[in-house]
This record gives structure tokens, sequence and C-alpha cells, in this order.
């Protein structure tokens, strides 16, 4: 495969991911109201299909960390790849409590402090979660790439398949028993898989998908698990509410949420190497290095500005969540793209490096 195109489709489903995210939390309040009707239904379902954007995320970083020679070295782990990540999180981790508490008018310092303070065991922020599980899979790197290098495709088949059984199928099946019978599939803590297990199950399986010929997997059949897996999972969702768990590991323990990822990212792949069309090439790849930023800066948009798309659009239901839905994306995007330009803030803030301006050494 053409490196090229390798790294677009890692770009362009990137990108798509980060669309989903947003629709993820800008939906979120319209998944609490007119609960049983139809719009709210539609909603819901969008919302569920939407959940694919985190695991994405995470095998796009195996793909592209577990192929790289630089993963190998401690010092570049340390040196350069955890910084760009541990310092916009730690920067965001103390600006969103001053945020929400100046956007519900609440401010206190010491209440501002006391969240800090509890950063290691409790993130400022809902959507700073996400940040957690990637640092640890950040730092694991190093150790799962010197795996990798001597695991042959048979071994990584059955990492992955670990994973699935421990982490999601056996979770999956104990919450559709009854209460007195959960535990029968419940592992014990001891029996711990947390290194082929979480989210660095989905680390791996990014790794793997890339090594995998997907060209020969029938679209339709895709579609048809895709569909099928996400509608099952909506339904059981809204059946057995539990199954979302406050902690956000039903991304890993609803086994309906990797099939999906699976089915989307292989179906995402073998779209965007069919992408020809330089303006949307272009499109994509401008957008790309903005994503991480775009993450941990959308909440804040969403925060000051959906209460206000709520009072003045009259307009209710699908629609409307689809407006506060563009607005909210063209600001984030705007703003961090201008973040972006400027030296400094575009570390601090997005984990970019300014772009070098290239010297002509040609001689006159």
């Amino acid at each position: 495969m053409n490196k090229n195109y390798r790294i677009f489709y890692l770009d362009f489903i990137r990108v798509i991911s980060i669309f989903l995210v947003m629709f993820i939390h800008v939906s979120a309040i319209d998944t609490t109201l007119n609960i049983g009707t139809g719009q709210w239904q539609i909603i819901k379902i969008l919302n569920y299909f939407a959940h694919i954007s985190v695991p994405l995320f995470f095998m796009i970083s195996g793909a592209l960390l577990l192929t790289s020679r630089k993963t190998s070295s401690l010092s570049y782990t340390w040196s350069h790849r955890i910084p760009r990540i541990m310092i916009p999180f730690l920067i965001w981790s103390i600006i969103y409590p001053f945020a929400a508490s100046i956007s519900t008018n609440s401010f206190s310092l010491n209440d501002i402090f006391i969240t800090i303070r509890n950063i290691l065991n409790h993130p400022t922020s809902p959507i700073l979660w996400f940040m957690y599980p990637l640092i640890g899979v950040y730092i694991l790197s190093p150790i799962i790439k010197t795996f990798i290098k001597s695991a042959n495709m048979q071994m990584l088949i059955y990492t992955v398949f670990i994973w699935l059984i421990t982490c999601s199928i056996l979770p999956s099946i104990a919450v559709l028993l009854p209460k007195n019978y959960q535990q029968i599939l419940t592992l014990s803590p001891v029996a711990s898989f947390l290194l082929v297990g979480g989210f660095t199950g989905y680390f791996v399986l990014g790794y793997l998908l890339t090594k995998l010929k997907p060209e020969k997997i029938n679209n339709l059949i895709l579609m048809f698990v895709f569909l099928i897996t996400g509608l099952t999972g909506s339904f059981v969702s809204q059946v057995i509410p539990n199954v979302f768990d406050s902690n956000n590991g039903y991304y890993v323990t609803s086994i309906w949420i990797p099939i999906m990822s699976t089915t989307a990212f292989i179906l995402l792949r073998k779209l965007g190497n069919k992408i020809t069309n330089l303006s949307v090439i272009k499109f994509f790849e401008f957008l790309s290095p903005l994503v991480f930023g775009i993450y941990l800066f959308h909440d804040l948009v969403i925060i000051n500005v959906e209460p206000l798309l709520m009072k003045t659009i009259t307009i209710h239901g699908v629609i409307a969540t689809l407006m506060r839905y563009f607005i909210v994306a063209v600001l984030s995007i705007g703003i961090i793209w201008i973040l972006n330009l400027i030296p400094v803030i575009n570390y601090a803030l997005l984990g970019n490096k300014s772009k070098k301006k290239k010297v002509n050494n040609i001689k006159k």
C-alpha cells in the first residue's frame, strides 16, 4: 500500500471521528428531552452510532505508534510524545474549572483548587476522561511495541481475542442476566487482564487492522454488521440503562461498540483510500492536525454557546440539534485554527509545533 494513502486514510478517519465526538456532546442534552418521541428516538440512535469515535481514536493511535520505530525509544516517548499530550491536558484541566465556575456564576477559588488538586483521581471536566487512558497507552506504547516486533499475526489475533472475551463479551452477556446471576460471568479483580484490556485492546486492534487486507471484504456485509450491531446496541442501552456506566467503560464492556468500531474502521479505510480529489484531500489534511485541539476545546464552546442557542432557536427536534451542532463545530474549528497559528500557544494548548519555514539553499 502506498504510504501516503495509508497516512491519508488515518487522517480521514481522525477527522470523521472528531465530528462524531462533537455530535455526541451536542446531542447529549437532546437524549434527555421529549423521551419516547420519534425525534428523540432518531437522536438517541444517531448518538449511539457516534460512539465509534473514541475507539477509532485509539485505533488510529495504535496504527501510527505501533508502526513507528521511534515508539521503541523510551527517551523519545518521554521527551516528545508524552509532553505533547500531557502539557495540553494539564493546562485544559486548569482552564475548565475556571470556565465552568464563571459560566454558572459560582466562582470559588477554593472549589477550583480542590477540583484541580484531585486531578490524578478525577478529570476536571467530563470530556477530559479520554486523556487518562490515552496517556496510559502512550506510556505503555514502548512495551507494546516491543511485543509487536516479535508477535506474528496469530499472536496478535490471540491478544485481541483475549481482550474481546474478558473485557467485552463476558460483561455484555452478564448485564443481560438477572442481577443475582451477573456475578457468574464477572471476573475477579485479581484476575486482571488490563495489559490486554481496556482501551489498550483498541490500541493493538488498530495496528492489527493495518496488517489485514480489507479489499476482499464485501462492503455490504460490513455495512450490515455495522447497522445491526449499532441498532442492537442502541436498543440494549435503552432497555438496560446501566449498560452505560459512569466511567465510560462501556466503550469496551459493550461488545456492540468494538464490533461497530472495527467495521467502521475498515469501511472508512476503504473509502479513504478511494478519495483522489485534491480539494477533499487538502480539507482533511488541513483539519487533521487540529483534531486534538478541537477535542480539548469544543466542550468549552458547548458550555457557553449551547444554552444561548437552546433559548433562541425556535425549531425543535433533529433539525435543531443539527443546527446547534453545525454552529459548535464551526466555532470550535475556527478558534482552534487561529490558536494553532500562534507559536507556543499551539504547543501548550494543542500539542502542535510551529511549522519551520523552508530555507532555500540553492546557490545563485
